[in-house]
């Protein structure tokens, strides 16, 4: 056995924590103070982080859940999650990331396609596995947290007792070799689209995340940042950064408190924050009429959905003269692809959204708009400038494929110039700038009688009404002949009105885009996706809205 290659995330752990030992790798929520309630938080240090996970791989590896082992993984964010997910890096197990809000069939069908060897959760997660048949092949099991249950295998404190004998006077764990071609974790897309999907991260991918983050954003060690997002917090550490968590339910980041999230980061002089649209948006409302500032927070990235430019606006005035909103692209299979500043977004002239320019050493096409396999990218396809198409990208950090998935991943890869590219399934152009415009999902576009309809472009008209909270572009009836509908979530305190619609309606008759929709439908509150809050679910929305249309 040999120490682990260079570059996997647990190898930047390790040298992080050879370098600044003592400082804070994680500060996270536990428990409240006794008569104020305010929420207290335990720090963990790097050396600490990276010891505990060490003494957990050995004790894993003992058990058998090693190099290769698929390993079901449902922790929630905190001090296990953190030092778990980098024993299993160690170890060279495969964790499995399933976000539980995707629902209990979803969640059996997904680990029933990957097959786990392992499971690893709290307890709840243990019950739901024995009653619903999650895993039925898993026969390596431990349990985090709380009581050991029947059939739970062992306690984490019994896996980490037998590491710790394994590892004695601070010995470090001695890590398999790692190919940067080895699947490193299979992560689940949220589903907005269709059932979830696990894509095979290899540590290159990884890798390459983590360095283009560190390129686009400036980040230095030392910097503390202000995660409410799991998976991005797992990257603070390989980039040498604090990660403060504020207590939240990071299933419900549009529910979150934002006194929790303003505090947590005046508290720690958070430098850097992760927050989804969602979450800025309930953040910023709150701070409208609270007055409440961040003024250490300089760097504020936001994905999981479009990034309205009335949203940046309204949390850049929590922020510093100099902070920007940074709106990376992207998807589970292929993230970062793009990003732009606010500075950059709020002085653009022309409407939309504009995701940026690709990412470095990230390439970036638009081709013809089809639902079937591309097996290769040729240049007849591409759109020119201007022209929507379906985005497709190529780069270090875009993943090979999904897990027991070939038909989904025939769909979605292609060869470009002999080089593996995905098809993100959004729709977009290039200007002659070389920026970036987001036009939507592909399976969200409306085909009408007279032509093709995109819903970002649409709902941005009717976003601009200062009643409109948000609006939806959906389709009733048959593709190719589909009656453009758009549904509407009205701000707090306005009312739907048949004057309000007469304004919506001249607004979409005075624009080209618009102009053949002749039903407005008023919603109390969208579906959203469970794992930011912010990406509208448009195929409930259709369904919504050709039952009230009948």
């Amino acid at each position: 056995m040999t120490t682990a290659q260079a570059g996997t995330l647990a190898d930047a752990l390790t040298r992080a924590a050879a370098v600044r030992p003592d400082a804070p790798a994680t500060i996270l929520p536990r428990g409240r103070r006794h008569r104020s309630g305010r929420v207290g938080f335990r720090v963990t240090t790097y050396a600490e982080l990276d010891r505990r996970s060490d003494v957990l791989a050995a004790g894993l590896t003992a058990m058998g859940i090693g190099a290769g082992v698929r390993t079901a993984f449902l922790v929630p964010p905190g001090e296990d999650f953190f030092a778990l997910a980098f024993a299993l890096l160690k170890a060279g197990a495969v964790p499995v990331l399933v976000d539980p809000g995707i629902g209990a069939r979803n969640i059996k069908r997904c680990l029933g396609e990957v097959a786990p060897e392992a499971f690893i959760g709290v307890p709840r997660a243990h019950v739901a596995r024995r009653v619903l048949r999650w895993c039925p092949g898993a026969r390596l099991r431990v349990t985090v947290g709380g009581p050991r249950l029947p059939g739970g295998g062992r306690s984490l404190c019994a896996v980490e007792r037998a590491g710790a004998a394994l590892l004695p006077f601070s010995a470090p764990f001695d890590s398999p070799v790692t190919s940067p071609d080895a699947v490193a974790a299979i992560a689940f897309t949220s589903g907005s689209t269709g059932v979830p999907k696990g894509v095979e991260y290899r540590h290159r991918h990884l890798s390459a995340q983590v360095r283009l983050i560190r390129e686009l954003y400036a980040v230095v060690p030392g910097e503390v940042n202000l995660a409410t997002f799991p998976p991005f917090a797992l990257l603070g550490p390989a980039l040498g950064m604090t990660t403060v968590i504020p207590r939240m339910d990071p299933t419900r980041p549009a529910r979150v408190d934002p006194r929790r999230v303003v505090d947590a980061a005046n508290t720690f002089g958070a430098t850097m924050m992760f927050g989804s649209p969602a979450l800025l948006d309930t953040v910023g409302r709150w701070a409208e009429s609270s007055g409440a500032a961040m003024p250490t927070v300089r760097t504020v990235l936001s994905a999981g959905a479009p990034v309205s430019r009335a949203v940046q606006r309204r949390f850049l005035a929590m922020l510093g003269p100099d902070a920007q909103v940074h709106t990376p692209y992207g998807a589970t299979e292929a993230l970062p692809v793009t990003s732009i500043g606010s500075r950059e977004v709020l002085g653009l002239d022309q409407p939309g959204i504009c995701v940026g320019r690709p990412a470095p050493g990230v390439d970036l096409a638009v081709i013809d708009i089809t639902d079937e396999p591309v097996r290769r990218v040729s240049d007849e396809m591409r759109r020119p400038d201007g022209l929507v198409g379906e985005i497709v990208v190529r780069g270090p950090n875009v993943t090979d494929a999904y897990a027991q998935r070939p038909t989904a991943t025939a769909l979605a890869k292609t060869d470009w110039d002999g080089q593996l590219a995905h098809r993100m399934g959004d729709l977009g152009y290039l200007d002659g700038a070389g920026l970036v415009w987001f036009c939507g999902r592909k399976a969200h576009r409306v085909t009408t009688v007279t032509g093709t309809m995109f819903s970002v472009p649409c709902e941005e008209v009717f976003n601009a009404h200062p009643a409109v909270r948000r609006s939806a572009l959906v389709g009733v009836g048959v593709p190719g002949g589909q009656r453009p509908v758009i549904c509407v979530e009205l701000e707090r305190g306005v009312s739907a009105s048949p004057a309000l619609s007469r304004e919506l309606f001249a607004l979409a008759t005075r624009d080209p885009l618009t102009e053949a929709i002749g039903t407005v439908l008023y919603h109390r509150g969208f579906p959203v996706d469970i794992r930011h809050n912010a990406k509208i679910d448009r195929g409930a929305l259709a369904v919504w809205a050709t039952r009230r249309l009948r």
